[in-house]
């Protein structure tokens, strides 16, 4: 044990003594209760003398309760209720040391378990406490990390509708050129169309001429007298 505990031990003993003793006293002085000194056991009889019968036996240290006294003797109540005569010399006012040194180690040994015990369970306290505290340190943390979870959860549903709103302009750009390029497509089909029937009209008229040309040129044969 400490030598702060054995100081604190002595100090508690030494007060216990003291109410121990005060409780004693005035317990004897309002119960008239008596005691029977360290000796051989004690005879009680009926009355004052040897020729009375014996009724108990009483073994020092016992607490009986005072009733009268005559010159030698002292008429006595024992705790089962039976009363008779024991030789005054017997009888102290107080208990008997070793019944004080046994009460009050008995009390010194319940104080000293008590604070074990106090012991005992503050440690238990603080290994909760600690326990406790270390749960809190994982659930913070564990809290801050769902917080930035969300966060970037947040942020990557906000980047996605972003996308999703890009992803549906540029379908409807894609709608939209791909009108655009419909409309050049048919407007360039329709000029080849135009060019192709140019084209046709040009070799016809072409074609026309030549006959045309053919033609004159055999009526001038026809015309021109034979030089033979």
């Amino acid at each position: 044990m400490p030598f702060k505990q054995k100081q604190n031990s002595t100090g508690i003993l030494f007060k216990i003594l003291m109410v121990v003793i005060l409780l004693f006293s005035a317990s004897a002085a309002l119960a008239q209760t008596r005691y029977i000194k360290p000796s051989s056991e004690i005879v009680v009889r009926r009355g004052q003398g040897n020729e009375f019968k014996i009724i108990a036996m009483v073994k020092d240290g016992v607490a009986v309760e005072f009733l009268e006294a005559s010159k030698t003797h002292a008429k006595i109540r024992l705790a089962n209720g039976k009363e008779g005569w024991i030789l005054k010399r017997f009888l102290s006012d107080g208990p008997p040391l070793e019944a004080i040194v046994a009460s009050l180690r008995t009390e010194n040994e319940r104080v000293v378990q008590k604070e074990i015990d106090a012991t005992l369970k503050f440690d238990a306290v603080s290994a909760t406490l600690t326990q406790t505290e270390q749960e809190l340190d994982a659930t913070l943390r564990e809290r801050d990390q769902l917080k930035a979870d969300y966060l970037t959860l947040q942020e990557d549903t906000a980047n996605t509708i972003q996308m999703k709103n890009d992803l549906e302009k540029s379908i409807k750009n894609n709608e939209i050129l791909s009108q655009k390029l419909a409309a050049l497509q048919q407007e360039k089909n329709s000029l080849e169309d135009d060019n192709s029937f140019k084209w046709f009209l040009a070799g016809g008229g072409v074609l026309v001429f030549g006959m045309l040309i053919g033609s004159i040129f055999t009526k001038s044969n026809k015309r021109r007298p034979s030089l033979l």
